[in-house]
C-alpha cells in the first residue's frame, strides 16, 4: 500500500465553505455531501515554548472549547452538513489525525514542534490533509514579530522547500462557496476599535502549496 496514500476527500473546498458559515448574517444551505462524508473539528494541541497558558492549558487551547462548540451549533442550524461528532483535541502524534482532513492549530507564535511531529504533519498533507494555522500578534504594518518568526521556524522543519503565499483576492478559494474581499473583511476587533492598531495590513492570509498546487495549509 503506497504509505502515503489519500484521504477519502480532498478538503480544501469544504474548509472555506465552513470558515465563513459563521461570519456572515445570510446564511446559504448548503447541499448535502456525497459519499457519506461528515465534519468534526480537530483541535490541535501542542507543546509550547512558553508557560503562558489559557484557562489552565497551553496557548493551544485559545477559545477552546467555546470557538468549536459554536461553529458546530452554527453547522447544525445552517446547512445539510452532517456532524461526525462533538470537536475533538489530538496531537500530530495521534495516528487519529489520518481519520479528518481538517485539523486546526492555534496561536503558532508559541508552538514547539518535534521530530514525531513532523513526520506525522508530512505524511497527513502528503495524503491530502488541509490545515489551519491562526491568530498571530505581532504580524502587519510591516512587522514581524517573535510570534510569526517561530511559527515560520516550525512549519519550515516540516517543509522547508515550500514557501509561503499570499492568498490575495484573486485567489479562488475567496470564490468556493461565498464570495468573500478579503480586503474588506477585516477582523471584528479592528472594525469594533476594540484593538485599534489592527487595520487591513493585519488581516492577511497565506497559503503553502505542494508541488502539484493543492492549498493544503492556509495561515
Amino acid at each position: 500500500m503506497n504509505r502515503y496514500r489519500r484521504l477519502f476527500f480532498s478538503p480544501g473546498a469544504f474548509l472555506v465553505g465552513l470558515l465563513f458559515l459563521c461570519s456572515l448574517d445570510t446564511y446559504a444551505q448548503a447541499p448535502p455531501p456525497v459519499n457519506g462524508e461528515s465534519f468534526r473539528f480537530v483541535r490541535i494541541r501542542y507543546d509550547s515554548n512558553t508557560n503562558f497558558s489559557y484557562n489552565r492549558w497551553g496557548p493551544w487551547a485559545y477559545d477552546w472549547p467555546t470557538a468549536e462548540q459554536n461553529l458546530h451549533l452554527a453547522l447544525e442550524r445552517t446547512t445539510k452538513i452532517p456532524l461526525a461528532g462533538e470537536p475533538i483535541v489530538l496531537t500530530l502524534k495521534d495516528a487519529e489525525i489520518f481519520e479528518y482532513p481538517i485539523l486546526y492549530l492555534c496561536e503558532p507564535g508559541y508552538w514547539l514542534i518535534n521530530d514525531e511531529e513532523i513526520e506525522n504533519l508530512r505524511e497527513y498533507i502528503y495524503r491530502g490533509g488541509f490545515l489551519m494555522i491562526d491568530d498571530f500578534h505581532d504580524y502587519g504594518d510591516n512587522q514581524v514579530g517573535a510570534e510569526w518568526e517561530n511559527f515560520y521556524m516550525n512549519i519550515s522543519q516540516a517543509f522547508p522547500d515550500w514557501d509561503l503565499v499570499e492568498l490575495d483576492a484573486s485567489h479562488p478559494v475567496w470564490s468556493i462557496f461565498y464570495d468573500i474581499d478579503p480586503e474588506a473583511a477585516l477582523s471584528t476587533k479592528a472594525i469594533s476599535g476594540e484593538v485599534p492598531w489592527l487595520d487591513a495590513d493585519d488581516d492577511t492570509s497565506y497559503g503553502m502549496f505542494t508541488p502539484d498546487g493543492r492549498l493544503a495549509i492556509i495561515v
